[in-house]
Protein backbone atom coordinates (compact mmCIF):
# COMPACT_ATOMS: atom_id res chain seq x y z
CA UNK A 1 0.00 0.00 0.00
CA UNK A 2 2.84 2.36 0.95
CA UNK A 3 4.71 1.47 -2.24
CA UNK A 4 1.65 2.31 -4.33
CA UNK A 5 1.23 5.64 -2.49
CA UNK A 6 4.88 6.55 -3.07
CA UNK A 7 4.58 5.69 -6.76
CA UNK A 8 1.51 7.93 -7.19
CA UNK A 9 3.23 10.73 -5.26
CA UNK A 10 6.28 10.53 -7.54
CA UNK A 11 4.06 10.60 -10.61
CA UNK A 12 2.21 13.64 -9.32
CA UNK A 13 5.50 15.37 -8.50
CA UNK A 14 6.79 14.63 -11.99
CA UNK A 15 3.61 16.06 -13.51
CA UNK A 16 3.90 19.26 -11.47
CA UNK A 17 7.56 19.68 -12.45
CA UNK A 18 6.74 19.20 -16.14
CA UNK A 19 3.90 21.73 -15.92
CA UNK A 20 6.16 24.27 -14.21
CA UNK A 21 8.94 23.80 -16.76
CA UNK A 22 6.45 24.04 -19.62
CA UNK A 23 5.01 27.24 -18.17
CA UNK A 24 8.48 28.73 -17.72
CA UNK A 25 9.46 27.85 -21.30
CA UNK A 26 6.22 29.34 -22.61
CA UNK A 27 6.87 32.56 -20.68
CA UNK A 28 10.45 32.75 -21.93
CA UNK A 29 9.28 32.20 -25.51
CA UNK A 30 6.70 34.98 -25.22
CA UNK A 31 9.35 37.35 -23.86
CA UNK A 32 11.66 36.48 -26.76
CA UNK A 33 8.86 36.91 -29.29
CA UNK A 34 7.95 40.31 -27.82
CA UNK A 35 11.58 41.40 -28.03
CA UNK A 36 11.74 40.35 -31.69
CA UNK A 37 8.51 42.23 -32.49
CA UNK A 38 9.86 45.41 -30.85
CA UNK A 39 13.20 44.95 -32.61
CA UNK A 40 11.46 44.69 -35.98
CA UNK A 41 9.81 48.08 -35.44
CA UNK A 42 12.94 49.82 -34.15
CA UNK A 43 15.11 48.46 -36.97
CA UNK A 44 12.59 48.12 -39.78
CA UNK A 45 14.65 50.20 -42.20
CA UNK A 46 17.71 47.98 -41.74
CA UNK A 47 15.57 44.86 -42.19
CA UNK A 48 14.00 46.37 -45.31
CA UNK A 49 17.19 47.41 -47.15
CA UNK A 50 19.72 44.79 -45.97
CA UNK A 51 18.83 41.54 -47.72
CA UNK A 52 21.41 39.42 -45.87
CA UNK A 53 20.25 40.68 -42.48
CA UNK A 54 16.59 40.23 -43.51
CA UNK A 55 17.25 36.60 -44.46
CA UNK A 56 18.83 35.83 -41.09
CA UNK A 57 16.10 37.71 -39.24
CA UNK A 58 13.41 35.82 -41.16
CA UNK A 59 15.02 32.50 -40.21
CA UNK A 60 15.06 33.55 -36.55
CA UNK A 61 11.36 34.48 -36.69
CA UNK A 62 10.46 31.08 -38.11
CA UNK A 63 12.46 29.31 -35.41
CA UNK A 64 10.54 31.01 -32.60
CA UNK A 65 7.09 30.66 -34.17
CA UNK A 66 6.55 34.13 -35.65
CA UNK A 67 5.18 34.54 -39.16
CA UNK A 68 7.86 36.73 -40.82
CA UNK A 69 5.41 38.11 -43.39
CA UNK A 70 2.96 39.17 -40.66
CA UNK A 71 5.85 40.68 -38.72
CA UNK A 72 6.94 42.70 -41.74
CA UNK A 73 3.38 43.96 -42.25
CA UNK A 74 3.30 44.96 -38.58
CA UNK A 75 6.67 46.73 -38.59
CA UNK A 76 5.98 48.67 -41.80
CA UNK A 77 2.60 49.88 -40.55
CA UNK A 78 3.47 50.47 -36.90
CA UNK A 79 2.81 53.97 -35.58
CA UNK A 80 0.93 55.13 -38.68
CA UNK A 81 -2.64 56.30 -38.09
CA UNK A 82 -5.56 54.99 -40.13
CA UNK A 83 -6.19 57.24 -43.12
CA UNK A 84 -2.50 58.06 -43.51
CA UNK A 85 -0.76 56.29 -46.39
CA UNK A 86 1.72 53.63 -45.39
CA UNK A 87 4.90 52.71 -47.32
CA UNK A 88 4.22 51.12 -50.70
CA UNK A 89 6.02 47.97 -49.58
CA UNK A 90 3.38 47.57 -46.85
CA UNK A 91 0.59 47.39 -49.42
CA UNK A 92 2.58 45.07 -51.71
CA UNK A 93 3.13 42.53 -48.93
CA UNK A 94 -0.43 42.88 -47.63
CA UNK A 95 -1.75 42.38 -51.17
CA UNK A 96 0.04 39.03 -51.38
CA UNK A 97 -1.40 37.98 -48.03
CA UNK A 98 -4.92 38.97 -49.16
CA UNK A 99 -4.54 36.76 -52.24
CA UNK A 100 -3.39 33.88 -50.01
CA UNK A 101 -6.37 34.25 -47.67
CA UNK A 102 -8.81 34.45 -50.58
CA UNK A 103 -7.47 31.29 -52.20
CA UNK A 104 -7.31 29.41 -48.88
CA UNK A 105 -10.94 30.23 -48.05
CA UNK A 106 -12.47 29.92 -51.53
CA UNK A 107 -13.57 26.32 -51.03
CA UNK A 108 -15.59 27.43 -47.99
CA UNK A 109 -17.04 30.74 -49.20
CA UNK A 110 -17.22 30.27 -52.96
CA UNK A 111 -15.24 33.44 -53.63
CA UNK A 112 -17.23 35.96 -51.57
CA UNK A 113 -15.96 37.18 -48.20
CA UNK A 114 -16.96 40.18 -46.10
CA UNK A 115 -14.26 42.76 -45.47
CA UNK A 116 -14.87 42.25 -41.75
CA UNK A 117 -14.07 38.54 -42.04
CA UNK A 118 -11.12 39.23 -44.34
CA UNK A 119 -9.62 41.70 -41.88
CA UNK A 120 -10.14 39.17 -39.08
CA UNK A 121 -8.29 36.55 -41.12
CA UNK A 122 -5.46 38.95 -41.90
CA UNK A 123 -5.12 40.09 -38.31
CA UNK A 124 -4.93 36.59 -36.84
CA UNK A 125 -2.27 35.01 -39.06
CA UNK A 126 0.81 36.11 -37.13
CA UNK A 127 1.43 32.79 -35.37
CA UNK A 128 1.75 34.38 -31.92
CA UNK A 129 -0.41 36.37 -29.52
CA UNK A 130 2.35 38.94 -28.95
CA UNK A 131 2.05 40.20 -32.53
CA UNK A 132 -1.17 42.12 -33.10
CA UNK A 133 -1.88 43.23 -36.66
CA UNK A 134 -4.23 46.15 -37.27
CA UNK A 135 -5.11 45.92 -40.95
CA UNK A 136 -7.92 48.38 -41.76
CA UNK A 137 -10.66 48.48 -44.39
CA UNK A 138 -8.76 51.35 -45.99
CA UNK A 139 -5.64 49.15 -46.29
CA UNK A 140 -7.64 46.34 -47.89
CA UNK A 141 -9.37 48.74 -50.31
CA UNK A 142 -6.04 50.13 -51.53
CA UNK A 143 -4.78 46.61 -52.20
CA UNK A 144 -7.94 45.60 -54.04
CA UNK A 145 -7.63 48.67 -56.28
CA UNK A 146 -4.20 47.42 -57.34
CA UNK A 147 -5.55 43.91 -57.98
CA UNK A 148 -8.38 45.33 -60.09
CA UNK A 149 -5.89 47.22 -62.23
CA UNK A 150 -4.03 43.95 -62.80
CA UNK A 151 -7.26 42.35 -63.99
CA UNK A 152 -7.17 39.56 -61.42
CA UNK A 153 -10.91 39.25 -60.77
CA UNK A 154 -11.07 41.00 -57.39
CA UNK A 155 -13.86 43.45 -56.64
CA UNK A 156 -15.44 45.13 -53.61
CA UNK A 157 -19.24 45.03 -53.52
CA UNK A 158 -21.52 47.14 -51.30
CA UNK A 159 -24.85 45.99 -49.90
CA UNK A 160 -26.88 47.03 -46.83
CA UNK A 161 -24.00 49.16 -45.51
CA UNK A 162 -21.66 46.15 -45.64
CA UNK A 163 -18.61 45.67 -47.84
CA UNK A 164 -17.83 42.33 -49.50
CA UNK A 165 -14.86 41.18 -51.52
CA UNK A 166 -15.72 39.09 -54.56
CA UNK A 167 -12.83 37.18 -56.13
CA UNK A 168 -12.66 34.61 -58.89
CA UNK A 169 -9.20 33.05 -59.05
CA UNK A 170 -5.51 33.87 -59.00
CA UNK A 171 -5.57 34.51 -62.73
CA UNK A 172 -8.96 36.14 -62.80
CA UNK A 173 -11.57 36.05 -65.55
CA UNK A 174 -11.68 37.39 -69.04
CA UNK A 175 -14.72 39.62 -68.80
CA UNK A 176 -14.42 43.36 -68.48
CA UNK A 177 -16.16 43.21 -65.11
CA UNK A 178 -13.31 41.55 -63.23
CA UNK A 179 -14.27 38.05 -64.35
CA UNK A 180 -17.87 38.40 -63.06
CA UNK A 181 -20.73 38.43 -65.54
CA UNK A 182 -23.70 40.77 -65.15
CA UNK A 183 -25.98 37.83 -64.37
CA UNK A 184 -23.57 36.53 -61.71
CA UNK A 185 -23.43 39.97 -60.15
CA UNK A 186 -27.24 40.07 -60.03
CA UNK A 187 -27.33 36.71 -58.28
CA UNK A 188 -24.74 37.81 -55.72
CA UNK A 189 -26.67 40.99 -55.01
CA UNK A 190 -29.85 38.94 -54.57
CA UNK A 191 -28.03 36.65 -52.11
CA UNK A 192 -26.94 39.65 -50.06
CA UNK A 193 -30.56 40.74 -49.69
CA UNK A 194 -32.14 37.32 -49.07
CA UNK A 195 -29.59 36.05 -46.60
CA UNK A 196 -27.55 33.91 -48.95
CA UNK A 197 -29.76 32.18 -51.51
CA UNK A 198 -31.70 32.61 -54.75
CA UNK A 199 -34.54 30.68 -56.37
CA UNK A 200 -35.95 30.59 -59.89
CA UNK A 201 -39.01 32.46 -58.59
CA UNK A 202 -36.93 35.25 -57.00
CA UNK A 203 -34.88 35.71 -60.17
CA UNK A 204 -38.03 35.80 -62.32
CA UNK A 205 -39.90 38.23 -60.03
CA UNK A 206 -36.97 40.64 -59.58
CA UNK A 207 -35.13 40.44 -62.91
CA UNK A 208 -37.76 39.04 -65.27
CA UNK A 209 -35.58 36.06 -66.20
CA UNK A 210 -37.24 33.11 -67.88
CA UNK A 211 -36.58 29.50 -66.87
CA UNK A 212 -33.92 28.98 -69.52
CA UNK A 213 -31.88 31.99 -68.41
CA UNK A 214 -32.18 31.00 -64.74
CA UNK A 215 -31.10 27.42 -65.48
CA UNK A 216 -28.15 28.50 -67.64
CA UNK A 217 -26.53 30.84 -65.12
CA UNK A 218 -27.36 28.74 -62.04
CA UNK A 219 -26.03 25.50 -63.56
CA UNK A 220 -22.87 27.31 -64.63
CA UNK A 221 -22.30 28.68 -61.13
CA UNK A 222 -22.98 25.28 -59.55
CA UNK A 223 -20.38 23.69 -61.85
CA UNK A 224 -17.85 26.33 -60.75
CA UNK A 225 -18.67 25.80 -57.07
CA UNK A 226 -20.14 29.29 -56.74
CA UNK A 227 -23.62 28.07 -55.74
CA UNK A 228 -24.75 25.03 -53.74
CA UNK A 229 -28.13 23.37 -54.20
CA UNK A 230 -30.57 22.88 -51.31
CA UNK A 231 -33.52 20.69 -52.35
CA UNK A 232 -35.31 21.14 -49.00
CA UNK A 233 -36.23 24.81 -49.19
CA UNK A 234 -39.44 26.41 -47.98
CA UNK A 235 -42.49 24.61 -49.39
CA UNK A 236 -40.20 22.31 -51.36
CA UNK A 237 -38.79 25.11 -53.51
CA UNK A 238 -35.18 24.50 -54.50
CA UNK A 239 -32.78 27.12 -53.16
CA UNK A 240 -29.32 27.90 -54.51
CA UNK A 241 -26.96 29.07 -51.78
CA UNK A 242 -23.84 31.18 -52.02
CA UNK A 243 -21.31 29.06 -49.99
CA UNK A 244 -20.01 31.87 -47.74
CA UNK A 245 -23.43 32.15 -46.09
CA UNK A 246 -23.43 28.44 -45.31
CA UNK A 247 -19.92 28.49 -43.84
CA UNK A 248 -20.85 31.46 -41.65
Amino acid sequence: MLLRYNREAYLELGRLINERQSSQLSTQLSVLQSAIVNFSVDHRETIRVNSEFRTKFTRLCQQVGIDPVALLIHSLGAGISDGVDKPQEYYTILLLRIVEVCQETRAMNGGLISLKELRSQLNTTSGTSVLELKVTDNDVTKCIEVLKELGNGYEIMQSNNSSWLRFSSITGGSSKDGGISVDQRNIYEMCLFTGGFVTYRLLHDNYGWDVTRCATIIEEMIMEGLLWLDTQGLKGEWQYWEPSWISN
